[in-house]
């Protein structure tokens, strides 16, 4: 390393420290000016004798004031650079402290989401367990044990207009007749299910909650009638704007196509609808 190297180092690390900035820097300039002030000062102190005190004040004066110029052109240099640093570092805190709330405020409204998506969760379950039926019989099913009894009424029906068809209506004709006597029914007792449950799902899709687990928290809590009912609900007339929120999430990934009504009804709705399920054709087995 040659001496300008050197001397460029030195220079660096005088106005630029490492670390924290300190007055350091600004006390080694009046260390500098202390020492350049008491060396002329002995010189000229040696020299009286051999010239005139004018000559030794103009001798003091001439060495001694571009010196202190100079100590005090670095001074003020490593005081702007201590400046900039400084605020430098404010910039850097000020953006971790904007971060900081970021993270804060993207915390706060996930939380928030969470209790209200729990609670309408809550409330969708509350729902379900106020749901009761009597059967001719006088005998009383609650909760979501109505579900088995809704679809075997609504799998009554269907057979019913099917055999009445007498194949002079096609499929998805006898099928939305059918749920639409069924829901004609059983609309009391099932419009505020499907209603709360669609509005649920917005809630989720609305606060850009997607990716999270809260829509299979969703479908783990539907069970297999529950899900049949859903995508005959979704195929007839009465599906409206729940039949896209029911393709696009694969609300009907766990359903048991098996359980279906025909095999083919599984067409009526976009294959997405089902998720990871494959599309295969499964023999319909009998609902009690």
């Amino acid at each position: 390393m040659n001496l300008n190297q050197r001397l460029y180092r030195n220079f660096v690390a005088l106005i630029a420290p490492r670390g924290k900035p300190t007055l350091r820097p600004l006390y080694r300039l009046f260390q500098a000016a202390a020492v350049a002030m008491f060396l002329v000062f002995v010189v000229n102190l040696f020299s009286i004798g051999k010239s005139s005190f004018g000559e030794w004040g103009d001798f003091f004066g001439g060495v001694l004031n571009p010196i202190l110029t100079f100590l005090m052109f670095m001074g003020l240099l490593i005081t702007i650079v201590i400046q900039q640093t400084e605020l430098q570092e404010s910039r850097v805190e000020l953006r971790r402290s904007a971060d900081a709330l970021r993270d804060q405020n993207e915390s706060l409204r996930k939380q928030n989401f969470e209790n209200t998506f729990f609670q309408m969760l809550e409330i969708h379950n509350q729902i379900v367990n106020a749901i009761d039926l009597v059967s001719e019989q006088g005998r009383v099913t609650r909760g979501r044990d109505c579900f088995s009894v809704f679809y075997t009424r609504f799998n009554k029906i269907y057979r019913e207009n099917k055999e009445k068809a007498n194949g002079k209506y096609t499929e998805e004709s006898v099928l939305k007749l059918a749920y639409q006597l069924f829901w004609k029914e059983h609309q009391t007792e099932l419009g505020h299910y499907f209603r709360y449950l669609y509005n649920v799902v917005r809630f989720i899709k609305e606060s850009k909650q997607v990716d999270g687990p809260y829509l299979r928290l969703i479908r783990a809590q539907l069970s297999d009638q529950e899900l049949l009912l859903l995508f005959y609900n979704c195929v007839s007339d009465n599906g409206g704007n729940f039949t896209p929120l029911v393709e696009e999430f694969a609300l009907l990934d766990n359903i048991p196509k098996i359980r279906l009504l025909d095999k083919m009804h599984d067409g009526m709705l976009q294959p997405c609808a089902f998720g990871a399920q494959k599309n295969t054709q499964q023999d319909t087995a009998d609902v009690w």
